[in-house]
């Protein structure tokens, strides 16, 4: 069986949500919101190693908790936590990099976000069988609310310019990623051009590689403000 690699990019502060830790550890069905996020990945056969991306502040505590519980998988490297980066684009070249030079063995790697707890192993599966096809893949669903564009403000209030029309409209999810050398030769790319990436898709794209879409879930909903964590 082709083995990926998961990125779990947990190395946000997550202000919006104006907690005193940031959102990765909330608890959450009596998890830290980042410990729920891994268990598809640590139970899935397709995954061979996983790679947890964390602010410095908190690498540490979070690589000792991890191997009172997994001490097996942390001592092979097949479990670990590295420094995140300023940026989440920074973070994803670090863990990337590190997970391929590791385990050359790894057909390719996925990025997920560690505030999306929700994913569910069969959304997984469909997304590692399309990239075990070779192709750069991403979750999303398509958009069901009305969009409208906006232009200045009025006051308090802020413009409404336009309705923008929401058939082929998507709303991007994780994970997302690409067969090994599709994805480091993004990587080199958008280092070598200084291109910021806000998501995996961006970088791909940017890299002129092909995406396609995995349907995705609306429980596969991204931790952004406090009632996020009881829907």
């Amino acid at each position: 069986m082709r083995t990926v690699g998961i990125v779990l990019a947990a190395g946000g502060q997550g202000l919006r949500m104006g907690a005193p830790v940031p959102k990765q550890f909330l608890t959450i069905d009596g998890l830290p919101v980042y410990r729920k996020a891994l268990l598809p990945f640590l139970e899935s056969p397709g995954v061979g190693a996983i790679a947890i991306g964390m602010p410095e502040a908190y690498a540490d505590t979070v690589k000792r908790d991890l191997e009172a519980d997994y001490p097996d998988r942390m001592a092979s490297g097949r479990l670990d936590v590295f420094v995140g980066g300023a940026r989440r684009q920074d973070t994803v070249d670090r863990g990337v990099r590190l997970l391929f030079d590791r385990f050359p063995e790894l057909f390719g790697a996925l990025v997920h976000d560690a505030a999306r707890p929700f994913l569910t192993p069969e959304i997984l599966a469909e997304t590692l069988r399309a990239l075990g096809e070779g192709k750069a893949v991403g979750v999303g669903i398509p958009v069901a609310d009305t969009l409208w564009r906006t232009e200045g403000t009025e006051g308090a209030l802020v413009r409404v310019a336009e309705i923008v029309p929401r058939e082929h409209m998507v709303a991007a999810q994780t994970p997302q990623g690409a067969p090994r050398d599709l994805f480091l030769g993004a990587l080199d790319q958008a280092r070598l051009k200084e291109r910021e990436f806000t998501d995996e898709a961006s970088l791909f794209l940017g890299a002129g590689i092909p995406f396609h879409l995995v349907l995705g879930s609306g429980r596969n909903r991204k931790i952004t403000r406090p009632e996020d964590l009881s829907l």
